[in-house]
């Protein structure tokens, strides 16, 4: 009985830190999405059309989204379909990379300019970003408050200072 028990417990902490692992590495993976959508305008901006800037954007990433951009590189290289390449993509990253594919497949079917499209996309990136940083931060001083006072009290109490009341 011990044993079931034992492997149950064992089971519900692998399924927890592979939640967290997966997490972690999704957070990751949409931070290097919104990267490579700057530096994807940057290099269309230089004057390079969307297939060229497509296959050199692996060069300015780290991973693992490097791997995934240089498999589209190498695939426009040996002669695949932009449309066929950027669907991979797509199916690859998921949903982070939806507004980037599309955005990009825009561009090739209905020959819309990609370099404004990228631009808001990565506008409204930057404010999702900076929306989720200052939530983060807003809860910082809470969960520090209760440390903090009694850390303050502590070296308080140590140092000669004041100590506090109790009731």
């Amino acid at each position: 009985m011990t044993a079931i028990w034992f492997i149950g417990i064992a089971i519900v902490f692998y399924r927890v830190r592979q939640s967290r692992l997966q997490r972690k590495t999704t957070a990751a993976t949409t931070t290097q999405l919104s990267s490579a959508t700057d530096m994807l305008s940057v290099l269309l901006l230089s004057g390079m059309t969307t297939p060229q800037a497509l296959q050199q954007l692996h060069h300015y990433l780290d991973e693992p989204c490097r791997t995934v951009f240089h498999d589209c590189s190498q695939l426009l290289s040996h002669g695949s379909r932009f449309h066929d390449v950027v669907r991979q993509l797509s199916s690859t990253f998921g949903s982070p990379a939806f507004a980037l594919c599309e955005a990009l497949l825009a561009s090739e079917r209905d020959g819309i300019a990609v370099g404004p499209l990228l631009e808001r996309l990565s506008a409204v990136t930057r404010q999702q970003r900076r929306q989720e940083l200052d939530a983060a931060a807003r809860q910082l001083p809470v969960r520090m408050a209760i440390p903090l006072h009694e850390n303050l009290q502590q070296y308080l109490s140590s140092h000669g200072g004041p100590t506090p009341l109790k009731a």
